[in-house]
Formats: structure tokens, sequence, C-alpha cells
């Protein structure tokens, strides 16, 4: 089985501006977001309520905590948000109550076209056809994890600094999730 392809944030961009020509461009935009900024699983993704990213006057967190049973781990987890899903989630913040006028913490962040929440399976499916539609191959939905702990090594990141935003128990499994590419290799040797 082939890896899910990296996108660098220059492609990122690109993929960001072609999703609005689509519907529910905003919210495919943050599902994506938590992905590449929070270094989130798509079936954690699914699983967020508004409670889980604001606090109880709209204010966006500076982390959230994944419950337990949200979790692949089965254990509570501590997800930062940084500046840039920070805004994501301040957009669409911005656009959700402008549909809909009313933000109930404990109703589900994300949700279908029949205001339902996601599953993880569908909401896989979504980003996958996604993904196809803008014309990405190999892309699916666990490349923004893998960007997201690719970018943080490329930015010479401590390893187990990055094993524990990744939320994973083993050094091993953090280091298969970085892509290494020849313009890697080619400014690594060049720091010598």
């Amino acid at each position: 089985m082939k890896q899910a392809k990296i996108l660098t944030q220059k492609q990122l961009n690109l993929f960001f501006k072609q999703l609005e020509i689509y519907p529910n461009a905003k919210r495919n935009r943050l599902i994506i977001a938590f992905t590449f900024f929070g270094g989130l699983r798509i079936g954690e993704v699914a699983k967020l309520h508004w409670k889980d990213v604001v606090d109880i006057n709209y204010c966006v967190k500076d982390e959230m905590i994944l419950l337990a049973e949200n979790t692949k781990s089965k254990e509570s987890q501590k997800v930062f948000i940084n500046k840039k899903l920070r805004n994501e989630i301040i957009e669409y913040k911005r656009y959700y109550s402008n549909k809909y006028s009313k933000i109930d913490l404990g109703t589900p962040l994300l949700i279908t076209q029949k205001r339902t929440q996601f599953s993880a399976n569908s909401l896989c499916q979504l980003i996958n056809s996604i993904y196809k539609r803008c014309g990405l191959s190999n892309v699916t939905s666990h490349s923004g994890r893998r960007s997201f702990i690719t970018a943080l090594a490329n930015k010479s990141i401590n390893a187990k600094v990055i094993m524990n935003l990744a939320r994973h128990r083993n050094l091993s499994t953090t280091q298969r999730y970085i892509e290494v590419n020849d313009q890697q290799l080619k400014n690594a040797v060049e720091l010598i």
C-alpha cells in the first residue's frame, strides 16, 4: 500500500483556493486545517464539538483536550491550537454563526448537509473525494497528519517534541511519518 502523499505549504495554499469553488468550502477547509495544522487524525476531527475548540464566551481556546473515547490510544490527549488553526476556527465560527445564527457548545463542530455529525468513515470518504476532485493523487485524509509531522521535522524540531505533538507512544512510529526527499538531503549536506 502506498503511503499518503504529503503537501507543502504552497501546495496546501493552492488546494485551499481550489476548495472555494465547491459546496461547504469553509467546513471542508477547517477539516483539512485540523489535520495539517493540528496533526489530528480524521476520526478525531469527526468527533469534535464546539466546546472542544471554544470556551463559554465563544473565544477559541489555546489548547483542546481530546477525550479518551475519541482517540486512537483511548487516553485523553492535549492538542495545542496554533495561530494558523486558530484563524481557521475563527473563520469557520463566523461562517457558521451567519448560516445557523446560534452556536450550541454541545453540538458537533462539523456537520453534514443533513445537520448530523460525521462518522470517521464518512468524513474520511468526503475528504478523499475532495482531494480527488481537486486532482491530487495519492493525497488522502491521512496526508495532513503526515504533512504536519514532516513539516515539524523539516524545521529541525526535536524528535521527542514531534512525538509528543503527534501523540505517539513510540519515536519509531513518528519517524515512519517523516518523508525525506532529495532537496532535503541536498540542503542537509550543505550545512557541513
